[in-house]
Protein backbone atom coordinates (compact mmCIF):
# COMPACT_ATOMS: atom_id res chain seq x y z
CA UNK A 1 0.00 0.00 0.00
CA UNK A 2 1.37 3.52 -1.14
CA UNK A 3 -0.13 6.84 0.30
CA UNK A 4 -0.15 9.61 -1.42
CA UNK A 5 -1.00 13.34 1.08
CA UNK A 6 -2.48 15.56 -1.30
CA UNK A 7 -2.99 18.49 1.01
CA UNK A 8 -5.66 18.95 3.55
CA UNK A 9 -7.57 15.78 4.31
CA UNK A 10 -6.42 14.70 0.78
CA UNK A 11 -5.56 11.16 0.11
CA UNK A 12 -4.59 9.11 -2.67
CA UNK A 13 -4.17 5.96 -1.54
CA UNK A 14 -2.86 3.11 -4.21
CA UNK A 15 -2.60 -1.04 -4.19
CA UNK A 16 -1.92 -3.46 -6.65
CA UNK A 17 -5.28 -3.79 -8.13
CA UNK A 18 -6.74 -0.20 -7.18
CA UNK A 19 -6.38 3.48 -6.76
CA UNK A 20 -8.70 5.26 -4.10
CA UNK A 21 -8.58 9.24 -3.98
CA UNK A 22 -10.29 10.51 -0.33
CA UNK A 23 -11.66 14.25 -0.30
CA UNK A 24 -9.12 16.23 -2.97
CA UNK A 25 -9.36 19.46 -2.33
CA UNK A 26 -7.02 21.52 -4.85
CA UNK A 27 -9.27 24.14 -6.19
CA UNK A 28 -7.63 27.61 -6.62
CA UNK A 29 -10.37 29.16 -5.19
CA UNK A 30 -10.07 27.92 -1.85
CA UNK A 31 -13.09 27.22 0.24
CA UNK A 32 -16.23 28.87 2.05
CA UNK A 33 -16.64 31.80 -0.49
CA UNK A 34 -12.70 31.90 -1.25
CA UNK A 35 -12.41 32.27 3.01
CA UNK A 36 -10.23 29.44 3.49
CA UNK A 37 -7.05 28.37 1.37
CA UNK A 38 -4.93 25.00 1.34
CA UNK A 39 -1.97 25.39 3.05
CA UNK A 40 0.50 24.42 1.85
CA UNK A 41 -0.49 25.26 -1.22
CA UNK A 42 -1.46 22.21 -3.46
CA UNK A 43 -2.66 23.45 -6.59
CA UNK A 44 -0.15 21.93 -8.23
CA UNK A 45 -1.79 18.30 -7.29
CA UNK A 46 -4.23 18.74 -9.51
CA UNK A 47 -2.37 17.29 -12.42
CA UNK A 48 -1.17 14.64 -10.26
CA UNK A 49 -4.52 13.29 -9.58
CA UNK A 50 -6.02 13.27 -12.91
CA UNK A 51 -3.19 11.56 -14.75
CA UNK A 52 -2.76 8.91 -12.00
CA UNK A 53 -7.01 8.61 -13.35
CA UNK A 54 -6.07 8.72 -16.86
CA UNK A 55 -2.59 6.60 -17.12
CA UNK A 56 -3.60 3.42 -14.44
CA UNK A 57 -5.64 0.26 -15.64
CA UNK A 58 -6.86 -0.41 -11.96
CA UNK A 59 -9.80 0.54 -10.55
CA UNK A 60 -10.25 4.04 -9.28
CA UNK A 61 -12.66 4.96 -6.81
CA UNK A 62 -13.27 8.42 -5.47
CA UNK A 63 -14.37 8.69 -1.79
CA UNK A 64 -16.33 12.45 -0.75
CA UNK A 65 -16.52 12.09 3.27
CA UNK A 66 -19.45 15.31 3.52
CA UNK A 67 -20.42 17.79 1.57
CA UNK A 68 -18.18 20.88 3.55
CA UNK A 69 -16.04 22.58 0.61
CA UNK A 70 -12.59 22.19 2.13
CA UNK A 71 -14.11 17.94 1.34
CA UNK A 72 -16.17 18.74 -1.50
CA UNK A 73 -14.36 20.23 -4.35
CA UNK A 74 -16.88 20.71 -7.18
CA UNK A 75 -15.04 22.61 -9.77
CA UNK A 76 -12.37 19.99 -9.61
CA UNK A 77 -14.45 17.31 -10.07
CA UNK A 78 -16.22 18.56 -12.88
CA UNK A 79 -12.85 18.43 -14.83
CA UNK A 80 -12.84 14.39 -14.36
CA UNK A 81 -15.79 14.15 -16.46
CA UNK A 82 -15.42 11.44 -18.80
CA UNK A 83 -12.66 9.51 -16.76
CA UNK A 84 -13.44 6.41 -15.74
CA UNK A 85 -13.67 5.77 -12.21
CA UNK A 86 -16.31 5.54 -9.59
CA UNK A 87 -17.41 7.44 -6.40
CA UNK A 88 -18.06 5.89 -2.90
CA UNK A 89 -19.84 8.38 -0.91
CA UNK A 90 -21.66 7.93 2.27
CA UNK A 91 -25.28 7.74 2.88
CA UNK A 92 -27.09 10.53 4.86
CA UNK A 93 -30.46 11.00 6.20
CA UNK A 94 -30.34 14.06 3.30
CA UNK A 95 -29.59 13.07 -0.06
CA UNK A 96 -27.61 16.52 -0.22
CA UNK A 97 -24.25 14.99 -0.45
CA UNK A 98 -25.50 12.51 -3.31
CA UNK A 99 -27.99 15.18 -5.04
CA UNK A 100 -24.39 17.52 -5.59
CA UNK A 101 -22.18 14.23 -7.03
CA UNK A 102 -24.71 13.51 -8.88
CA UNK A 103 -25.54 16.92 -10.55
CA UNK A 104 -21.72 16.83 -11.54
CA UNK A 105 -21.40 13.49 -13.43
CA UNK A 106 -22.68 10.61 -15.04
CA UNK A 107 -20.04 7.90 -12.93
CA UNK A 108 -21.29 5.26 -10.87
CA UNK A 109 -22.00 6.22 -7.46
CA UNK A 110 -21.89 3.39 -4.56
CA UNK A 111 -23.61 4.54 -1.75
CA UNK A 112 -22.29 3.67 1.91
CA UNK A 113 -24.57 3.10 4.85
CA UNK A 114 -22.92 3.50 8.44
CA UNK A 115 -20.38 0.50 8.81
CA UNK A 116 -21.09 -1.39 5.72
CA UNK A 117 -18.37 -3.36 4.31
CA UNK A 118 -17.96 -2.92 0.44
CA UNK A 119 -15.66 -5.29 -1.14
CA UNK A 120 -13.45 -3.96 -3.94
CA UNK A 121 -11.47 -6.75 -5.65
CA UNK A 122 -12.38 -10.28 -3.32
CA UNK A 123 -13.03 -10.30 0.19
CA UNK A 124 -9.61 -9.08 1.67
CA UNK A 125 -9.71 -6.06 -0.29
CA UNK A 126 -12.84 -3.37 1.23
CA UNK A 127 -13.67 0.00 2.36
CA UNK A 128 -15.89 0.87 5.25
CA UNK A 129 -17.65 3.94 5.61
CA UNK A 130 -18.30 5.30 9.18
CA UNK A 131 -21.23 8.10 9.31
CA UNK A 132 -21.92 10.62 12.36
CA UNK A 133 -25.54 12.32 11.18
CA UNK A 134 -26.00 14.30 13.58
CA UNK A 135 -27.62 17.72 11.75
CA UNK A 136 -25.01 19.57 13.79
CA UNK A 137 -22.34 17.46 12.31
CA UNK A 138 -23.13 15.66 8.92
CA UNK A 139 -19.56 13.78 8.11
CA UNK A 140 -18.24 10.13 7.47
CA UNK A 141 -14.85 8.48 7.98
CA UNK A 142 -13.02 5.76 5.54
CA UNK A 143 -11.08 2.61 6.55
CA UNK A 144 -9.04 0.63 3.52
CA UNK A 145 -7.61 -2.88 4.20
CA UNK A 146 -6.22 -4.35 1.23
CA UNK A 147 -4.51 -7.88 2.14
CA UNK A 148 -4.04 -7.16 5.71
CA UNK A 149 -3.13 -3.73 5.67
CA UNK A 150 -5.92 -0.82 6.97
CA UNK A 151 -5.22 2.82 6.53
CA UNK A 152 -7.78 4.34 8.75
CA UNK A 153 -8.47 8.09 7.88
CA UNK A 154 -11.04 9.97 10.17
CA UNK A 155 -10.77 13.07 8.60
CA UNK A 156 -12.54 15.84 10.89
CA UNK A 157 -15.40 13.14 11.66
CA UNK A 158 -16.76 13.20 15.16
CA UNK A 159 -16.67 9.62 16.05
CA UNK A 160 -13.25 9.28 18.82
CA UNK A 161 -16.01 7.59 20.77
CA UNK A 162 -16.85 4.46 18.42
CA UNK A 163 -12.68 3.84 17.68
CA UNK A 164 -12.70 1.21 20.35
CA UNK A 165 -15.26 -0.40 18.72
CA UNK A 166 -13.82 -0.14 14.85
CA UNK A 167 -10.15 -1.40 16.30
CA UNK A 168 -11.98 -4.84 18.34
CA UNK A 169 -13.64 -5.16 14.60
CA UNK A 170 -10.32 -4.55 12.10
CA UNK A 171 -7.64 -5.00 14.57
CA UNK A 172 -4.36 -4.25 13.68
CA UNK A 173 -4.37 -0.35 11.47
CA UNK A 174 -1.07 0.67 10.34
CA UNK A 175 -2.05 3.99 9.20
CA UNK A 176 -3.92 6.97 10.64
CA UNK A 177 -5.19 9.95 9.57
CA UNK A 178 -7.60 12.94 11.83
CA UNK A 179 -7.87 16.26 12.06
CA UNK A 180 -6.03 17.94 14.65
CA UNK A 181 -7.03 21.62 14.12
CA UNK A 182 -9.77 24.05 14.84
CA UNK A 183 -12.52 24.21 12.09
CA UNK A 184 -15.40 26.63 14.18
CA UNK A 185 -16.62 30.36 14.84
CA UNK A 186 -15.91 29.72 17.91
CA UNK A 187 -13.90 31.90 19.53
CA UNK A 188 -12.08 32.77 16.47
CA UNK A 189 -15.50 35.18 15.03
CA UNK A 190 -15.99 36.12 18.81
CA UNK A 191 -15.78 39.38 20.46
CA UNK A 192 -13.19 38.78 23.33
CA UNK A 193 -10.98 40.71 25.29
CA UNK A 194 -7.64 39.71 23.92
CA UNK A 195 -6.84 37.61 27.42
CA UNK A 196 -10.10 35.62 27.38
CA UNK A 197 -9.57 35.16 23.59
CA UNK A 198 -5.94 33.50 24.22
CA UNK A 199 -7.45 31.64 27.40
CA UNK A 200 -10.27 30.01 25.21
CA UNK A 201 -8.49 29.06 22.43
CA UNK A 202 -5.74 27.29 24.21
CA UNK A 203 -7.79 25.35 26.17
CA UNK A 204 -9.70 24.48 23.05
CA UNK A 205 -6.56 23.72 21.50
CA UNK A 206 -4.71 21.56 24.17
CA UNK A 207 -8.09 19.89 24.25
CA UNK A 208 -8.48 18.64 20.65
CA UNK A 209 -4.52 17.42 21.29
CA UNK A 210 -5.61 15.35 23.99
CA UNK A 211 -7.95 13.83 22.20
CA UNK A 212 -6.04 13.16 19.61
CA UNK A 213 -4.05 11.67 21.37
CA UNK A 214 -6.54 9.16 22.90
CA UNK A 215 -7.41 8.32 19.63
CA UNK A 216 -3.95 7.11 18.75
CA UNK A 217 -3.76 5.42 22.04
CA UNK A 218 -6.77 3.64 21.02
CA UNK A 219 -6.41 2.83 17.11
CA UNK A 220 -2.83 2.10 18.28
CA UNK A 221 -1.27 2.40 14.72
CA UNK A 222 2.11 2.48 13.21
CA UNK A 223 1.72 6.01 11.49
CA UNK A 224 -0.23 8.79 12.43
CA UNK A 225 -0.95 11.82 10.06
CA UNK A 226 -1.74 15.08 11.09
CA UNK A 227 -4.84 16.24 8.49
CA UNK A 228 -7.80 17.93 7.76
CA UNK A 229 -6.50 21.31 8.86
CA UNK A 230 -5.45 24.28 9.13
CA UNK A 231 -6.51 26.21 6.54
CA UNK A 232 -4.79 29.63 5.84
CA UNK A 233 -6.98 33.03 5.62
CA UNK A 234 -6.01 35.49 2.84
CA UNK A 235 -8.77 37.92 3.16
CA UNK A 236 -7.54 41.34 3.87
CA UNK A 237 -10.08 41.30 6.48
CA UNK A 238 -8.97 37.72 8.04
CA UNK A 239 -5.70 37.33 7.00
CA UNK A 240 -4.05 38.36 10.93
CA UNK A 241 -5.88 35.55 12.10
CA UNK A 242 -2.77 33.42 11.04
CA UNK A 243 -0.69 35.31 12.72
CA UNK A 244 -2.07 35.72 16.03
CA UNK A 245 0.12 33.87 18.94
CA UNK A 246 -3.15 31.98 20.63
CA UNK A 247 -5.77 30.69 18.07
CA UNK A 248 -7.63 27.45 17.42
CA UNK A 249 -5.38 26.76 14.19
CA UNK A 250 -2.16 25.37 15.04
CA UNK A 251 0.39 23.87 12.26
CA UNK A 252 1.59 20.34 12.10
CA UNK A 253 4.71 20.82 13.93
CA UNK A 254 2.83 22.45 17.40
CA UNK A 255 0.71 19.03 17.30
CA UNK A 256 3.85 16.55 16.63
CA UNK A 257 5.79 18.33 19.65
CA UNK A 258 2.90 17.48 21.95
CA UNK A 259 2.12 14.11 20.89
CA UNK A 260 6.25 13.26 21.35
CA UNK A 261 5.44 14.40 24.88
CA UNK A 262 2.43 13.36 25.55
CA UNK A 263 1.78 9.84 24.03
CA UNK A 264 2.82 6.85 26.46
CA UNK A 265 1.55 3.41 25.70
CA UNK A 266 1.03 3.97 21.58
CA UNK A 267 4.45 5.58 19.61
CA UNK A 268 3.55 5.85 16.27
CA UNK A 269 5.42 7.30 13.65
CA UNK A 270 4.69 11.23 13.33
CA UNK A 271 4.56 12.17 10.02
CA UNK A 272 4.77 16.03 8.97
CA UNK A 273 3.62 15.74 5.24
CA UNK A 274 3.12 18.05 3.18
CA UNK A 275 1.59 17.67 -0.89
CA UNK A 276 3.22 14.89 -2.90
CA UNK A 277 4.88 13.30 0.27
CA UNK A 278 4.34 9.95 -0.25
CA UNK A 279 4.44 6.44 2.45
CA UNK A 280 5.07 3.32 1.09
CA UNK A 281 3.69 0.31 3.76
CA UNK A 282 5.62 -2.80 3.39
CA UNK A 283 7.61 -4.88 5.15
CA UNK A 284 8.91 -1.87 6.45
CA UNK A 285 7.48 2.14 5.90
CA UNK A 286 9.67 4.11 3.51
CA UNK A 287 8.76 8.24 3.77
CA UNK A 288 9.14 9.87 0.48
CA UNK A 289 9.66 13.53 1.54
CA UNK A 290 9.38 16.43 -1.24
CA UNK A 291 10.70 20.21 -0.81
CA UNK A 292 8.42 21.75 -3.48
CA UNK A 293 5.48 22.56 -0.93
CA UNK A 294 7.20 22.63 2.49
CA UNK A 295 7.22 25.72 4.18
CA UNK A 296 9.34 25.96 7.61
CA UNK A 297 8.09 27.94 10.60
CA UNK A 298 9.85 30.77 10.50
CA UNK A 299 9.29 31.39 6.30
CA UNK A 300 5.04 31.20 7.92
CA UNK A 301 4.47 35.13 7.68
CA UNK A 302 5.95 35.73 4.67
CA UNK A 303 4.86 32.63 3.07
CA UNK A 304 0.79 33.70 3.91
CA UNK A 305 1.72 37.24 2.70
CA UNK A 306 3.05 36.37 -0.97
CA UNK A 307 -0.31 33.85 -0.90
CA UNK A 308 -2.58 36.16 -0.18
CA UNK A 309 -0.57 38.86 -2.66
CA UNK A 310 -2.08 36.78 -5.64
CA UNK A 311 -5.89 37.21 -5.14
CA UNK A 312 -5.84 41.33 -4.04
CA UNK A 313 -7.93 42.04 -6.75
CA UNK A 314 -10.96 38.88 -6.00
CA UNK A 315 -11.17 40.25 -2.51
CA UNK A 316 -11.22 44.21 -3.92
CA UNK A 317 -14.16 42.48 -6.42
CA UNK A 318 -16.23 41.51 -3.30
CA UNK A 319 -17.10 44.75 -1.67
CA UNK A 320 -20.10 46.25 -2.62
CA UNK A 321 -22.31 48.98 -2.08
CA UNK A 322 -26.29 48.90 -2.34
CA UNK A 323 -28.74 51.65 -3.47
CA UNK A 324 -31.61 52.39 -0.50
CA UNK A 325 -33.81 49.90 -2.98
CA UNK A 326 -31.57 47.18 -3.07
CA UNK A 327 -30.46 47.73 0.65
CA UNK A 328 -34.43 47.25 1.55
CA UNK A 329 -34.76 44.44 -0.74
CA UNK A 330 -31.92 42.25 1.15
CA UNK A 331 -33.44 43.14 4.17
CA UNK A 332 -36.94 42.00 3.44
CA UNK A 333 -35.87 38.40 2.04
CA UNK A 334 -33.91 38.39 5.44
CA UNK A 335 -36.58 38.68 7.40
CA UNK A 336 -38.62 36.09 5.28
CA UNK A 337 -35.90 33.66 5.59
CA UNK A 338 -35.60 33.77 9.30
CA UNK A 339 -39.10 33.64 9.83
CA UNK A 340 -39.41 30.34 7.40
CA UNK A 341 -36.69 28.93 9.66
CA UNK A 342 -39.14 30.20 12.76
CA UNK A 343 -42.16 28.29 11.56
CA UNK A 344 -40.20 25.49 11.03
CA UNK A 345 -38.47 25.37 14.36
CA UNK A 346 -40.95 23.62 16.51
CA UNK A 347 -38.57 24.20 20.18
CA UNK A 348 -37.70 28.27 19.41
CA UNK A 349 -40.01 28.69 22.94
CA UNK A 350 -36.96 26.87 25.05
CA UNK A 351 -34.76 30.18 23.53
CA UNK A 352 -35.18 32.54 25.98
CA UNK A 353 -32.64 35.29 24.62
CA UNK A 354 -33.51 37.25 21.32
CA UNK A 355 -30.69 37.43 18.28
CA UNK A 356 -29.98 40.45 16.63
CA UNK A 357 -28.38 41.19 13.24
CA UNK A 358 -26.41 44.20 12.38
CA UNK A 359 -24.56 45.11 9.13
CA UNK A 360 -20.99 46.55 9.44
CA UNK A 361 -21.62 48.69 6.54
CA UNK A 362 -24.82 49.62 7.19
CA UNK A 363 -25.02 50.18 10.90
CA UNK A 364 -28.42 51.46 11.34
CA UNK A 365 -30.04 48.21 10.05
CA UNK A 366 -30.90 46.02 12.71
CA UNK A 367 -33.03 42.97 12.99
CA UNK A 368 -34.36 41.49 15.80
CA UNK A 369 -35.52 37.74 15.76
CA UNK A 370 -37.67 37.13 19.35
CA UNK A 371 -38.00 33.12 19.78
CA UNK A 372 -40.51 33.68 22.20
CA UNK A 373 -43.32 35.43 20.00
CA UNK A 374 -42.15 33.95 16.96
CA UNK A 375 -41.36 37.49 15.42
CA UNK A 376 -39.15 38.47 13.05
CA UNK A 377 -38.29 42.10 12.06
CA UNK A 378 -36.64 45.55 12.16
CA UNK A 379 -35.99 46.87 15.48
CA UNK A 380 -34.51 49.93 16.75
CA UNK A 381 -33.83 49.20 20.11
CA UNK A 382 -30.12 48.12 21.30
CA UNK A 383 -29.46 45.06 22.70
CA UNK A 384 -29.58 44.51 26.98
CA UNK A 385 -29.82 41.90 29.04
CA UNK A 386 -29.49 38.52 27.78
CA UNK A 387 -29.07 38.13 23.89
CA UNK A 388 -27.06 37.04 20.83
CA UNK A 389 -25.64 38.88 18.51
CA UNK A 390 -24.24 39.01 15.06
CA UNK A 391 -22.70 41.74 12.88
CA UNK A 392 -21.85 41.13 9.54
CA UNK A 393 -21.72 42.49 5.82
CA UNK A 394 -24.73 42.78 3.76
CA UNK A 395 -22.71 41.84 0.84
CA UNK A 396 -22.36 38.66 2.37
CA UNK A 397 -25.78 37.89 3.48
CA UNK A 398 -26.88 38.58 -0.21
CA UNK A 399 -24.77 35.77 -1.39
CA UNK A 400 -26.71 33.31 1.13
CA UNK A 401 -29.93 34.45 0.14
CA UNK A 402 -28.89 34.33 -3.41
CA UNK A 403 -28.20 30.39 -2.76
CA UNK A 404 -24.20 30.79 -3.35
CA UNK A 405 -23.63 29.48 0.20
CA UNK A 406 -25.26 27.72 2.78
CA UNK A 407 -26.12 29.11 6.11
CA UNK A 408 -23.39 26.71 7.76
CA UNK A 409 -20.90 27.52 4.94
CA UNK A 410 -21.48 31.20 5.82
CA UNK A 411 -20.95 30.59 9.15
CA UNK A 412 -17.14 28.89 7.98
CA UNK A 413 -16.36 31.88 6.39
CA UNK A 414 -15.36 33.53 9.49
CA UNK A 415 -16.53 36.86 7.89
CA UNK A 416 -18.56 37.85 11.02
CA UNK A 417 -18.38 39.15 14.52
CA UNK A 418 -20.34 37.63 17.51
CA UNK A 419 -21.28 38.53 20.95
CA UNK A 420 -23.78 36.59 23.65
CA UNK A 421 -24.69 37.87 26.80
CA UNK A 422 -24.05 35.85 28.92
CA UNK A 423 -21.43 34.25 27.06
CA UNK A 424 -23.44 30.50 27.28
CA UNK A 425 -23.41 28.04 24.18
CA UNK A 426 -26.87 26.95 23.39
CA UNK A 427 -27.10 23.82 21.13
CA UNK A 428 -30.51 25.44 20.08
CA UNK A 429 -29.21 28.78 18.80
CA UNK A 430 -26.42 26.66 17.18
CA UNK A 431 -28.63 24.63 15.15
CA UNK A 432 -30.99 27.68 14.41
CA UNK A 433 -28.14 29.72 12.42
CA UNK A 434 -26.50 27.08 11.36
CA UNK A 435 -29.21 24.69 9.54
CA UNK A 436 -31.62 25.21 6.54
CA UNK A 437 -35.17 25.50 7.36
CA UNK A 438 -35.37 22.12 5.67
CA UNK A 439 -33.52 20.79 8.81
CA UNK A 440 -35.03 22.27 11.49
CA UNK A 441 -37.60 20.05 12.39
CA UNK A 442 -35.61 17.07 11.94
CA UNK A 443 -32.98 18.58 14.39
CA UNK A 444 -35.37 18.85 17.14
CA UNK A 445 -36.35 15.78 17.43
CA UNK A 446 -32.68 14.60 17.75
CA UNK A 447 -32.15 16.94 20.50
CA UNK A 448 -35.37 15.44 22.39
CA UNK A 449 -34.67 12.05 21.70
CA UNK A 450 -31.01 12.58 23.01
CA UNK A 451 -32.86 14.15 26.22
CA UNK A 452 -35.22 11.07 26.45
CA UNK A 453 -32.44 8.36 26.95
CA UNK A 454 -31.81 7.71 30.43
CA UNK A 455 -29.27 4.79 30.69
CA UNK A 456 -26.49 5.35 32.91
CA UNK A 457 -22.92 4.62 33.62
CA UNK A 458 -20.51 4.38 36.42
CA UNK A 459 -17.30 6.45 36.28
CA UNK A 460 -14.60 6.72 38.53
CA UNK A 461 -12.56 10.85 38.02
CA UNK A 462 -10.73 11.36 40.99
CA UNK A 463 -11.00 9.05 43.47
CA UNK A 464 -14.53 8.94 43.57
CA UNK A 465 -17.21 6.98 41.90
CA UNK A 466 -20.22 8.74 40.27
CA UNK A 467 -23.58 7.51 38.27
CA UNK A 468 -24.02 9.78 35.22
CA UNK A 469 -26.00 9.96 32.04
CA UNK A 470 -24.78 7.65 29.60
CA UNK A 471 -24.81 10.22 26.51
CA UNK A 472 -23.90 13.72 26.22
CA UNK A 473 -26.62 16.17 26.04
CA UNK A 474 -25.14 18.18 23.07
CA UNK A 475 -24.83 15.20 20.52
CA UNK A 476 -25.28 12.41 21.95
CA UNK A 477 -21.54 10.97 22.49
CA UNK A 478 -20.96 7.89 24.43
CA UNK A 479 -19.50 9.24 27.64
CA UNK A 480 -18.16 5.49 28.27
CA UNK A 481 -15.34 7.23 26.19
CA UNK A 482 -14.46 10.14 27.76
CA UNK A 483 -11.94 10.90 29.55
CA UNK A 484 -11.42 12.89 33.01
CA UNK A 485 -9.39 16.03 33.86
CA UNK A 486 -8.77 17.75 37.10
CA UNK A 487 -9.65 14.77 39.15
CA UNK A 488 -13.18 16.50 38.76
CA UNK A 489 -14.32 16.96 35.43
CA UNK A 490 -15.78 14.08 32.68
CA UNK A 491 -14.87 15.32 29.24
CA UNK A 492 -17.00 14.19 25.91
CA UNK A 493 -14.47 12.80 23.46
CA UNK A 494 -16.64 13.87 20.49
CA UNK A 495 -16.43 17.79 21.14
CA UNK A 496 -14.89 18.32 24.25
CA UNK A 497 -17.58 18.89 26.46
CA UNK A 498 -16.58 19.29 30.47
CA UNK A 499 -18.86 18.17 33.14
CA UNK A 500 -18.24 19.46 36.33
CA UNK A 501 -19.25 15.55 38.63
CA UNK A 502 -18.22 17.67 41.48
CA UNK A 503 -20.77 20.22 40.59
CA UNK A 504 -23.68 18.02 39.68
CA UNK A 505 -22.34 16.91 36.31
CA UNK A 506 -22.94 21.20 34.81
CA UNK A 507 -21.47 21.55 31.81
CA UNK A 508 -18.83 24.52 32.72
CA UNK A 509 -19.43 26.42 29.41
CA UNK A 510 -23.68 26.11 29.53
CA UNK A 511 -26.43 24.80 31.38
CA UNK A 512 -26.44 21.26 30.22
CA UNK A 513 -25.67 18.42 32.70
CA UNK A 514 -25.05 14.45 32.47
CA UNK A 515 -26.91 14.76 35.82
CA UNK A 516 -24.06 13.14 38.45
CA UNK A 517 -24.69 11.40 41.54
CA UNK A 518 -21.57 10.37 43.72
CA UNK A 519 -22.28 7.09 44.81
CA UNK A 520 -20.36 5.67 48.43
CA UNK A 521 -17.85 3.48 47.94
CA UNK A 522 -18.45 0.17 48.92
Amino acid sequence: MNIVYLGHAGFLVETEKTVIIMDPWVSKFGAFDCSWFQFPCNHHMDGFIIDKIKNTAKSVYLYISHEHKDHFDAAFLKRLNGMKFRYIIPEFRRTELFDLVSSLTDQEIILCGDNRKVCLNGEDEYVKIYTNDSELNRDSAILYACNGQKFFNMNDCKISDRIETIKQEEGNIRAFACQFSGATWHPVCYDYPPKKYAQVSTKKKLSKFESVALAIERVAPDIYIPSAGPAVFLDPKLIEINFQPHNTFPRNPEVIKFLNKRLKTSKPMLLDLVPGDSIGMGDVIDVAYTDKARVREAEFRNYVLNYASRYTALFEERITAFSEDELSGIVRRLVHEFSDKLDNFPLRIKIQRPLYIEFHDYPDIRIKIDFQSNHVGRTFEKPYGDYYMIKTYSYDIKRVLDGLLTWEDYALTFRMQLNREPDVYQVLMQGFLLLEKEDMNHFCEKILSIQNRTERIVVEVGGCRYSVDRYCPHEGGDLKQAWSEEGRYLVCSRHRWYFDLEDGGICNTNSATINAIPLEEN
